[in-house]
């Protein structure tokens, strides 16, 4: 009955779609890819600065065969160090913000996380202080791979005197990938890994006399990049609210004594409708009427009673749209009970004698 309850509670509303239809929104609850039931006060971690093999260019290459270009000495548009501080900062932030933002979490911010993590390095167990503190995880983001790449290339074209004119292009591209890693407390087990990568690409027009004038920068395009994770993190970690849309069977084969429930759908009198639509399939076994009601039904919360009319119509009919909504249904009320197993928190906890992980995770 609780998780009942909890899936009415959260999941069901009505609303009309302004289209040449009658369209009804179902809310429903989609669970996380990873099932984080066990481990809902966690401490997020800041990401350090990538610390392997990049490509550091001291000058920019450029893709062309121009003898003018050889005129100008530019150094490369990459700053090394503020990219990295910058993509730190950017992956540490977008991670915070995932289960920060999140109801379903408790969080202990970066912040006091870090210095918790900091006490290993002097031979502290950061995982047991941070148990004392309450904290079930420990969420350790980190850069696993970072590439910067950057290059001039030119189109060429014949002005009205029949000269040839270059027009310059500068690329340049960041290729990116993080892990996320959820740590037990009280196991020091690693009980999640996730990666995660992405890749943003920006062209603009170069000109050789001002070469660090961009509409983008650098930095923005590393913001892009990661910002382009955020859906992927979520799906997997955060149990998210989601509608799906469902129209109305229309009024074929027709029936006369129907039109008054698909005009009161339209004005948004959901209720009357349901009445008027189940009078019909119950005395006249009108398949688009019960179709109707069904959907309603659902929307309104009901999703098994929605099923077991949907059940009673494929036993008259095998109406590929009856087929499509019934297994659709299913789909979310497995949807439901799966999120709500995960708000359903648990308190088991296994002891073990592992060494401890953060040498691996923090460097």
């Amino acid at each position: 009955m609780k998780k009942r309850n909890l899936i009415i509670l959260l999941a069901l509303s009505i609303f009309l779609i302004a289209s040449c239809s009658t369209s009804l929104g179902i809310q429903y609850q989609q669970p996380s890819n990873i099932n984080m039931s066990n481990y809902r006060n966690v401490a997020v971690a800041s990401a350090s600065k990538y610390s392997g093999v990049q490509r550091l260019p001291m000058f920019l290459r450029f893709d062309i065969t121009d003898p003018t270009i050889q005129l100008y000495t530019i150094f490369s548009t990459f700053d090394y160090d503020n990219v990295n501080d910058r993509a730190a900062r950017e992956v540490s932030n977008m991670v915070s913000k995932v289960f920060t933002q999140s109801s379903y979490y408790s969080v202990m911010p970066s912040s006091k996380t870090d210095a918790y993590l900091d006490l290993y390095k002097i031979g502290k167990d950061p995982s047991a202080m941070l148990r004392e503190d309450g904290v079930d995880a420990v969420i350790i983001p980190k850069i696993t791979r970072f590439y910067n790449d950057e290059y001039v290339d030119a189109q060429y074209s014949t002005d009205s005197n029949g000269n040839k004119v270059a027009k310059y292009y500068i690329h340049r591209s960041i290729d990116i990938a993080i892990s996320i890693t959820v740590l037990d407390t009280a196991t020091d087990r690693i009980v999640a890994s996730k990666e995660y990568s992405a890749y943003e690409y920006d062209v603009e027009v170069f000109d050789p006399k001002f070469p660090y004038l961009f509409s983008v920068s650098q930095s923005d395009i590393v913001s892009l990049a990661i910002s382009d994770m955020i859906s992927s993190i979520v799906a997997d970690f955060v149990p998210t609210t989601k509608t799906a849309y469902i129209d109305f069977m229309s009024n074929k084969p027709k029936n006369e004594s129907a039109k008054p429930a698909y005009k009161a759908a339209e004005d948004g009198d959901f209720n009357y409708a349901l009445n008027l639509f189940m009078n019909i399939w119950n005395t006249e076994r009108h398949i688009p009427s019960g179709y109707n009601a069904a959907v309603i039904i659902a929307c309104n919360g009901d999703i098994d009673r929605a099923l077991a009319l949907l059940n009673e119509i494929r036993c008259v009919s095998s109406d590929r749209d009856v087929n499509k909504l019934y297994a659709k249904l299913l789909d979310l009320k497995s949807r439901n009970e799966a999120a709500a197993e995960q708000f359903a928190t648990k308190t088991d906890t296994v002891s073990s004698s592992t060494s401890s992980p953060y040498e691996f995770l923090l460097n």
